[in-house]
């Protein structure tokens, strides 16, 4: 006979410090002993958006970075959506939101720095939470990518992507964690970088970003309840080709 009991996930919020209590889950069986038991406790995840506060800033490129990511903030946002996390909390210098995905208990993440300072946030969430670098999510904007093209992977370095830099600064230099990247491909001809970063999407590449934001939301859920599965790869080599036409 084999039993299973579930202790759910409690999450304190006071005004100045949210506090996690991790899910276990329990096994029992009777094959041996009805006195054996052993537990599964879940390491959470730290998923962080990268991207710059302020209106003026919605729904340009440099704000499509959705975390742990994100690729950003509207990565965040939606992930907040479909897990039911209230993003309403301020910590660190970053609006965070605690929940769960299935078990796994999950800490959302968008820094109210602005990109260039996204580190301070990361590092101190980090090590407040005790969360390993193998669980924090890095979500940004990739110009080397194609527009919507999502690609995730489990270490990487800074490039030229000034949030990613900070970040790796905060933690020691250390690049070893998970980062999902969102395309927003790159500037036609001379433009200048900043500009094209400020940009606004057009009706075409914003249903692109939008369809992305749906699949990377996927792709972090099975990220955190599979890590880098065979699920991941099949998912990158998706990504790679999806605009391709036969």
């Amino acid at each position: 006979m084999i039993c299973s009991t579930f202790t759910p996930s409690i999450y304190h919020f006071h005004a100045e410090r949210p506090v996690f209590q991790k899910p276990r889950f329990r096994v029992c069986s009777s094959t041996s002993s009805e006195n054996d038991r052993f537990k599964i406790e879940y390491t959470p995840w730290l998923i962080v958006g990268l991207g710059n506060p302020g209106n003026k800033y919605h729904g340009t490129r440099h704000n499509v970075i959705l975390s742990c990511f994100q690729v950003g903030f509207e990565m965040i946002d939606v992930l907040a959506r479909k897990q039911g996390v209230l993003m309403n909390t301020i910590q660190s210098k970053a609006l965070i939101g605690i929940g769960a995905i299935e078990e796994v208990p999950i800490l959302l993440a968008k820094p109210q720095t602005y990109m260039n300072f996204s580190g301070e946030a990361v590092g101190s969430l980090a090590s407040h939470y005790r969360v390993p670098l193998r669980h924090i999510l890095m979500i940004y904007d990739e110009m080397a990518l194609p527009n919507g093209v999502l690609r995730l992977q489990p270490k990487g370095g800074q490039g030229y992507h000034n949030g990613v830099k900070s970040v790796m600064g905060s933690l020691d230099g250390r690049r070893n964690f998970p980062r999902l990247s969102i395309g927003i491909g790159k500037p036609p001809g001379n433009m200048d970088m900043k500009a094209f970063l400020l940009q606004k999407f057009s009706p075409l590449e914003r249903k692109q970003i939008d369809e992305a934001l749906e699949q990377g939301s996927e792709a972090v859920k099975t990220l955190v309840l599979s890590g880098f599965s065979q699920g991941i790869s099949r998912f990158n080599l998706v990504q790679k080709y999806k605009f391709h036409k036969v």
